[in-house]
């Protein structure tokens, strides 16, 4: 017989006891705690997790796991580069081969600018300990090493590019102390001596106006490292600052090379894995002649000093295609000065002198042209027909505006005064009667003496192959209404036509105007690099310049030469009268200051029948040209003519 013993909860848990009355089985009797005990067992052991419960947990574990998977392959696909770039350096170490910067030569060949060997201190990042003892420890090693202090050493690496693994603590230490460093390097794997190159100027010491034209080369700074990072610039590289180096870095410059090596645990080298060898850069000859560069800065240095004045500016240049043969701009600088390690004190020196040797003012400093400028006037007023080569105008030491006179410079004037002898003489009076009329004299005025400035290429840069030149300035009536408020006067036309006033220009663009007239009137542009990768013949290595369009008519032109030809054999640069090959030249005093005494100009070219040299030259604060600069443009012209001769010479 079956009886049910006991149900719970309506059935939802039972237990069913068997008793067999017939048993001699002792029968216990259960009591309800003990069964609910055992019902409470089995639903905890029997019982399925709820649905809701069970699908969370799977949906966990399949996030979990699809996390994981997606942090995987990221890692091993989209981060496969970073990581094994990271790896690799781990592994591998490169060492950067500098190429070797071309040298610059002048047009005969002799060596400007070359390379001597440097050795720079550099730290490594990816070496550098993370733990700021173990950092401490490797900074103040370096720093007792070549005399600086932790801090020192720690704000050149917190000021280096973060991008930047090899940061430059110091250059161009001495060989010495450069085997005591790679000693110390064995044991501080971080620290590092490269063997570079910096530049030596090899006559700059001594012709210290080679400085302007060549430039130099120094260390990229921030903004320079940013503009040229993709070109592989790194922030140990140097790159030229100034002139010919600056211009021409891409060309002089050259490739690097790297050579890759794989290292142990302890960073020794156990193998090289790679090598790419530097491609030099190209040698650059240039149209300077150092003879002739040598015998122009002597001769200003001397005048100078004579005068008692500090500055002045030398140019020989080339009329048939504008090759640059001399250029000195004193005072100057020894560029050698930053090719190492550059001395604060010296630096500030030199910014905060007053004559600003820094400046090269052949094509950076501007002046009011004086009489140098009555040549262009001479040529507008020919091709405008204001005047013929016969016209004559009666000088008799000025000429009267209302309560203003205008003053020529010898009084009671000069007579009868064509243009030829206008030129010779610089007389005003004629200048000012082309330039802006005189009662019923129609002159040329302001527009069309300024359309002329701008066709000679006054107010313009001459697109000179080195940076910084300047445009100097033509005013204008629309320029001095919206500048001074003023409008424009019949004294400021004259003031223009004799190189006074508000009109400014710079040397090099005084010897261009002159080459276009030497030339019989075609445009050149002035430059200094003949060619590159030339050898060692020159007639590898032709001049790149040459005529530009025609400016002016033949005619008008060759009166103009005439004139300045006459300048030389009667007039007021008759110093030259005598000179083996016929001269012709202008001279200009341009005032500048009531206070100080006028600049001193004269320009000139010779041969006269087919010139092949233009000389100009200006004194600051020389007073007369025929007498200040005159003499400096006969040495460079004597010596032109020395070296002319000898090549004939050899060539025979």
């Amino acid at each position: 017989m079956r009886d049910p013993f006991l149900w719970r909860k309506e059935g939802e848990y039972g237990l069913e006891l068997d008793l067999d009355s017939s048993s001699s089985i002792r029968h216990e009797v259960l009591y309800e705690e003990d069964i609910s005990s055992i019902a409470d067992t089995a639903m905890r052991v029997g019982d399925p997790i709820p649905r809701r419960r069970f699908f969370l947990v799977q949906l966990t574990i399949g996030f979990l796991i699809a996390l994981l998977v997606v942090r995987a392959g990221w890692i091993q696909v989209w981060e496969y580069d970073s990581h094994l770039a990271r790896a690799e350096g781990n592994r591998l170490r490169t060492e950067i081969l500098p190429a070797r910067r071309g040298l610059i030569r002048d047009r005969n060949g002799v060596i400007l600018a070359e390379n001597t060997p440097s050795f720079d201190v550099l730290l490594l990042r990816r070496f550098l300990p993370l733990d700021p003892a173990e950092m401490g420890e490797v900074l103040g090693a370096l720093g007792r090493e070549i005399g600086m202090s932790i801090e020192d050493v720690q704000h050149d690496l917190d000021d280096a590019d973060i991008n930047e693994d090899h940061v430059l603590i110091q250059r161009d230490i001495p060989y010495e102390q450069a085997i005591s460093i790679q000693i110390l390097a064995s044991t501080y794997p971080a620290i590092d001596v490269v063997v570079g190159h910096k530049r030596k100027y090899a006559y700059s010491n001594e012709f210290i106006s080679l400085s302007h034209i060549l430039g130099y080369v120094g260390l990229v700074n921030p903004k320079e490292l940013a503009e040229h990072r993709a070109e592989g610039y790194r922030q140990v590289d140097g790159i030229g600052k100034t002139g010919i180096e600056s211009s021409n870095e891409s060309t002089l410059r050259g490739t690097p090379g790297a050579r890759i090596f794989e290292v142990d645990s302890k960073h020794q080298i156990t193998a090289t894995v790679e090598e790419r060898l530097p491609i030099d850069g190209e040698d650059l000859y240039l149209t300077l002649d150092f003879q002739l560069q040598k015998m122009a800065e002597e001769s200003l240095k001397k005048v100078l000093a004579n005068r008692n004045v500090k500055r002045g500016v030398a140019i020989a240049l080339d009329p048939r295609d504008g090759s640059i043969l001399a250029v000195v701009s004193l005072p100057a600088y020894d560029n050698n000065f930053f090719s190492g390690q550059v001395s604060s004190t010296e630096y500030a020196r030199l910014i905060q002198d007053e004559s600003h040797p820094l400046l090269p003012r052949a094509w950076a400093g501007t002046y009011p042209s004086g009489s140098t400028i009555k040549p262009v006037v001479a040529v507008a007023a020919l091709e405008e027909g204001i005047v013929t080569p016969k016209t004559s105008v009666f000088s008799v030491g000025g000429i009267q505006i209302g309560p203003w006179f205008f003053p020529d410079w010898k009084a009671g004037g000069h007579g009868m005064t064509n243009v030829r002898f206008a030129i010779a003489w610089s007389v005003n009076t004629f200048f000012y009667y082309v330039g802006g009329g005189y009662q019923d004299f129609v002159g040329l005025g302001v527009d069309r003496l300024t359309s002329w400035f701008r066709a000679f290429g006054f107010g313009a840069q001459t697109g000179l192959d080195v940076p910084g030149e300047l445009s100097g300035f033509v005013p204008s009536q629309q320029w001095k209404l919206e500048t001074k408020g003023e409008g424009w006067f019949i004294g400021d036309t004259y003031n223009l036509s004799i190189g006074q006033g508000d009109l400014l220009v710079t040397p090099l663009q005084i010897a261009r105007m002159t080459a276009e007239v030497a030339n019989g009137g075609y445009a050149v542009t002035p430059h200094f690099v003949k060619s590159t990768g030339c050898g060692e013949q020159e007639a590898e290595c032709l001049a790149d310049g040459a005529q530009g369009d025609r400016i002016a008519s033949e005619l008008s032109v060759a009166t103009v030469r005439q004139g300045m030809r006459e300048t030389v054999v009667y007039g007021s640069g008759r110093a030259l009268a005598g000179f083996p090959v016929p001269v012709s030249g202008k001279t200009g005093t341009a005032q500048w200051r009531a206070d100080r005494e006028n600049h001193a100009w004269f320009t000139a070219f010779a041969p006269f029948n087919d010139p092949e040299i233009v000389v100009t030259v200006l004194i600051e604060e020389g007073e007369e040209g025929s007498v200040t600069a005159v003499p400096v443009a006969r040495d460079i012209l004597w010596e032109w003519l020395r070296i002319r001769n000898q090549k004939e010479t050899e060539a025979e």
